[in-house]
């Protein structure tokens, strides 16, 4: 964004859609960065008695532009990336020229220095002057390095005796034996030099000599036997024109196996291919869309398998497109007018159960023991991503947290960290791996973020390029499809300041302050807002929310990020508000805190707030995933939020609405057999009860927990299994603390501090682009008493849950009922 000198008066115009246009002060850039209060003007009153040029910030403009000169914009860049890569070819040769020249030129020293010739000085200066040609060179493409946000690529990919491909680092000893032939072969010329044997093969061992025999027989991969590069399936039969018999290797498995296979109809299989499509919305990439419809016609139009001369590659294929079914199926039954046609197929309590039981036989029929390195064929990561995925749903974290930590360390033996195949594939099959890579990427760090656990690797390790929009040559990529890349960028891109915020913040005990954190995470997010585009931007002070799938995916975990970077004051807060509840249970009075603590404040309410939101608008169109495990854990999140909230600030009218919203969702999940939802509800609830100390929010707890009997064997059953009481006590628990809790009143002190927290606390603004930067100007204008409460947040880290005994026995997560307080 640019500045503008001496123009306009520092004022910004704003306005709803039902109040009248307001106008709205901002500062120039010299007050700004002093942090003291511009009174405005052009220049303002303060530049001009300091002399000094006033400033200010250019406001955005919306410029209409013509498609077609976008679609040639497009165009012209596609031809420049083409030039681009030829070009790197061109220089890949002169390099390799001049490493010819530098050795020819080494020798012809060596004779020119022996030489007593008389034009042995004429023939030195000239070598001498095209030396100094060749180090101007050298210089000149030192000064034109552009340096990398990741790591550069270091390494390469190597064959083994079975076909198999892997990548190796710089640190690597085969990398080391490979760049010392390669330095000897450089520099050695009057020798014969034999290959380096790194894989040897099996079928090439009477051609070796003598010497090179000795060296096989050394080789102990070669005696092993040879279990690993078998396939695992033997042969595939077409039984019908959707049924499959799968017979298995008989080395494998002592004896052979077979399993019959059947793919559901062709519109339905479509069907829940789009679904999958659709509540993605290329935010993640899981598959090449072009290529499954290409492969589904083959199989389908064409009677054939998409990969018939392959046995292994054709029942990865069976097992991915399974998972894929049984994920769209899940998806599907989003809408429960879809549930019955689903329960003609499928009696199991949860949708896709029944594809992904064949796809899970498959996947370890492929991929566990001694053949776990088929993860490394065609389509093998994808098997993996989509496994880890429908494992969420089944809320078992455990194994999806297991299986995409495979996933990465597959990608990483693959080299899709650092581009290791960029040089020998098509730009399409290029892009594709990039897209799967960053994924992976995606998932492995939202799962550690939400099970608090340490993240796989470093940003610093990866230099492949962020997934982009590509011309596709006509003939050689005609089947793949790409969405727009700018989806799954801006994920990428939350995503990777919310692993920042999990690194920085919840790994371990802070030694300083987390201020200056702090002020970074809130830079780095408004930042990623703002370089959205408008096609992504969402209006949420709009009363009326209009946002589609693919925003609600991209801003849910930007709310998630701004919750988890200002959890550590509202933690705070809470637990100061608990540890004097039996000596004063006034509410935090934030009058006696400066304006930065209030607005940090409101930005996380506003972020739970808008999750919920974003979500029940969504639910209207049956975009919300029922059967999902992101959507709720999100809304579990927000909601606990809000109900920190109320505890610390009394602001429950604020959020009744959002809490009744969201528990309203909780309970159409689990009504339509989201076990984890049913739980997370309960959860919810029992935090209600134990944290209503003056009975504001009996009323809708009574309301939800009225419901709670009702049709809820299943989640009953459940907690019997878990809980160490009767599960059936739960509601007798709720209702008798419904009863008993509510004997403190609400001073008028206490409603005092709850109005007056309410209006620092507005509800009505909602968290934007300017709250954050007004945020993020305030944060180096702190007093004495704001110095004080981020010491102790530091120096306490009560975020990182210290309060609880860690000697203590595990805690059951599902022993809801014996957690409930009786009040007296």
């Amino acid at each position: 964004m640019g500045t503008v000198s001496g123009k306009g008066n520092g004022v910004r115009k704003s306005s709803t859609s039902s109040d009248p246009p307001t106008e709205k002060r901002v500062a120039c850039l010299r007050c700004r960065q002093k942090h003291i209060k511009c009174p405005g003007g052009n220049p303002c009153a303060k530049c001009v008695i300091s002399s000094a040029t006033c400033e200010y910030l250019a406001p955005t403009k919306k410029i209409a532009v013509n498609v077609n000169f976008i679609k040639q914009m497009n165009f012209g860049i596609s031809e420049l990336k083409k030039e681009n890569e030829t070009l790197r070819s061109v220089i890949s040769m002169l390099e390799d020229k001049v490493r010819k020249f530098e050795s020819h030129f080494g020798e012809e020293t060596n004779k020119i220095i022996n030489n007593t010739n008389g034009n042995s000085h004429t023939n030195i200066a000239h070598t001498l002057v095209e030396l100094d040609k060749n180090n101007d060179l050298q210089d000149d493409s030192k000064d034109e390095m552009i340096s990398s946000d990741f790591a550069q690529r270091s390494g390469r990919l190597i064959e083994t005796q079975n076909g198999l491909k892997y990548f190796v680092g710089s640190s690597s000893m085969t990398l080391f034996g490979l760049e010392l032939q390669s330095l000897i072969s450089s520099n050695v010329t009057e020798k014969n030099l034999e290959p380096l044997p790194i894989n040897l093969k099996l079928d090439n061992r009477d051609d070796f000599t003598n010497y090179r025999k000795f060296i096989e027989d050394a080789n102990v991969s070669t005696q092993l036997p040879q279990l690993s590069g078998m396939s695992p399936v033997d042969r595939i039969n077409q039984l019908s024109l959707r049924k499959f018999e799968i017979v298995l290797t008989h080395l494998y498995w002592g004896s052979a196996d077979r399993f019959i296979i059947t793919l559901p109809e062709y519109e339905y299989a479509v069907l829940l291919v789009d679904k999958f499509i659709s509540f993605n919305e290329g935010c993640f990439y899981f598959f090449n869309e072009g290529l499954v419809r290409r492969e589904l016609d083959i199989i389908y139009a064409e009677e054939s398998l998409p990969y018939k001369n392959d046995n292994t590659l054709q029942t990865i294929w069976f097992c991915k497109m399974f998972l894929i079914f049984a994920m769209g199926e899940m998806y599907l039954c989003s809408d429960e007018s879809n549930m019955e046609n689903v329960k003609k197929h499928d009696d199991s309590k949860i949708p896709g159960y029944y594809f992904f039981t064949i796809g899970s036989k498959l996947f370890n029929c492929l991929f566990s023991g001694e053949r776990l390195e088929c993860v490394t064929k065609e389509g093998g990561i994808e098997a993996l991503l989509l496994y880890s995925f429908y494992l969420q749903v089944l809320d078992c974290t455990v194994a999806s947290y297991f299986y995409i930590g495979q996933a990465v360390r597959s990608c990483l033996i693959l080299g899709m960290h650092v581009d290791a195949q960029g040089d020998s594939i098509s730009r399409a099959e290029l892009e594709h791996k990039r897209r799967l890579w960053w994924t992976v990427y995606m998932f492995e760090r939202m799962l550690s973020s939400k099970a608090g656990l340490p993240l796989s690797l470093s940003d610093a390790t990866i230099s492949t390029e962020l997934p982009s929009d590509q011309t596709l040559h006509p003939s050689i990529d005609e089947n793949y499809i790409f969405s727009p890349a700018e989806n799954i960028v801006n994920c990428i891109s939350i995503v990777r300041i919310n692993a920042q915020i999990l690194k920085k913040m919840y790994q371990r005990q802070p030694n300083s302050n987390i201020l200056p954190i702090l002020k970074s995470i809130i830079q780095s997010l408004l930042e990623w807002r703002n370089t959205l585009s408008d096609s992504l931007q969402t209006d949420f002070t709009n009363s009326k929310l209009e946002i589609t799938r693919l925003g609600t995916n991209i801003f849910t975990e930007f709310f998630q990020g701004i919750n988890l970077a200002i959890r550590p004051l509202l933690f705070h807060f809470t637990s100061i508000q608990l540890k004097k509840f039996k000596a004063s249970n006034t509410y935090v009075d934030l009058a006696k805190y400066s304006t930065t603590i209030s607005s940090l404040l409101n930005c996380s309410l506003q972020a739970s707030v808008n999750t919920i939101r974003a979500l029940r608008t969504i639910m209207d169109q049956n975009l919300v995933a029922v059967f999902g495990y992101m959507d709720r854990e999100y809304l579990f999140t927000s909601s606990c939020t809000l109900l920190l909230f109320n505890v610390a600030f009394g602001i429950h009218g604020q959020t009744h609405e959002y809490l009744d919203q969201a528990l309203d969702m909780l309970t159409v999940m689990k009504t339509m057999g989201n076990i984890a939802a049913g739980l997370r509800r309960a959860q919810l609830l029992t935090l209600m009860l134990n944290m209503d100390f003056h009975g504001i929010m009996r009323d809708l707890i009574s309301k939800h927990s009225d419901s709670f009997q009702q049709n809820d064997e299943e989640l009953l059953n459940t907690l019997e299994k878990h809980s160490t009481k009767e599960a059936t006590t739960l509601y007798n628990a709720i209702k008798e603390t419904l009863e008993k809790s509510y004997e403190i009143p609400i001073t008028k002190k206490d409603t005092q501090i709850m109005e007056q927290n309410k209006n620092q606390l507005e509800q009505i603004n909602y968290a934007d682009n300017d709250d954050l930067q007004e945020v993020l100007d305030a944060m180096d204008d702190i007093d004495q008493t704001d110095s004080k409460l981020w010491k102790e947040i530091s120096d306490q880290a009560m975020w990182l849950g210290d309060t609880m005994d860690p000697a203590g026995a595990a805690g059951i997560e599902l022993e809801l009922g014996d957690n409930l307080l009786m009040l007296k």
